[in-house]
């Protein structure tokens, strides 16, 4: 039994939620809620794997497991439900039918070498990051791709993967986005899914030298939460599927929280 608690950690009603989903078909050597919470504190605190604290269960238990929900979806179906209760309990339909994207460019490391570019605009060597929200800020989805690859262009070729993939995407009738945004995607988006594109030019507030835009600020919120996870705050990661893993996990960390 741990007697050392984490902020990251589960709470009882949480784990709950959470624990039905996990596709486990034996009995485990191990609480299967101590393994998500050392998962939680990594993404928190950023350390290596090596050095999760050793109240928690053997590092290479907790990564098997972590890359075992990486690859079979685990992750994206708590993620999924997390949010679908989080819209309920704010009185909104479980599927949105609006939702805001944008894309962040994270510096990459010594670790993450791999699908690795230059973002031309912010002279950032690393990935980006793409995010759709809802308008309450839970991240619907997400992709990695390399920092010189363009918004308009890369988010419609992916939306045609997340789209079919993603059941909370199935009434999204209008997509906030900032100019990156136009041209192909805005098109492709209403002629192929019947998808509006606004694209909001004229600030509604501006505090200091940032102005803010109609529910664009929103996405931008939602990526300050992500990059709170110190495992978030650069890329550290060898696959952009672990990038992306990370950035799911991060709102469910927080989704959890508010259960």
């Amino acid at each position: 039994m741990r007697i050392k608690t984490y902020s990251s950690d589960l709470s009882a009603k949480s784990w709950q939620v959470i624990k039905n989903i996990l596709p486990v078909k034996r009995k485990s050597k191990w609480d299967l809620s101590e393994i998500v919470n050392a998962i939680f504190y990594l993404t928190k605190n950023g350390c290596v794997w090596r050095d999760i604290p050793g109240e928690f269960p053997p590092w290479q238990t907790v990564y098997w497991y972590y890359r075992q929900w990486v690859k079979d979806g685990t992750w994206d179906n708590i993620n999924r439900l997390l949010i679908a209760n989080n819209r309920m309990m704010e009185d909104k339909e479980w599927q949105p039918t609006t939702a805001i994207i944008d894309s962040q460019t994270t510096k990459n490391t010594s670790t993450s070498t791999e699908n690795i570019g230059v973002d031309g605009g912010k002279l950032i060597k690393g990935r980006k990051r793409f995010y759709v929200v809802d308008t309450l800020g839970n991240l619907l989805d997400s992709f990695v791709v390399p920092a010189n690859s363009y918004d308009g262009t890369t988010a419609i070729k992916h939306w045609k993967i997340i789209y079919s993939e993603n059941e909370l995407l199935e009434n999204i009738q209008c997509i906030y986005a900032d100019g990156t945004f136009g041209g192909t995607f805005r098109r492709q988006m209403k002629t192929k899914y019947e998808i509006e594109v606004e694209i909001p030019i004229i600030p509604i507030a501006q505090k200091g030298k940032v102005e803010i835009h109609e529910k664009r600020w929103i996405v931008e919120r939602t990526i300050a939460w992500t990059l709170n996870n110190r495992r978030c705050s650069k890329d550290y990661e060898r696959k952009t599927e672990n990038a992306n893993a990370y950035m799911i996990i991060a709102n469910i960390m927080r989704l959890a929280k508010k259960i």
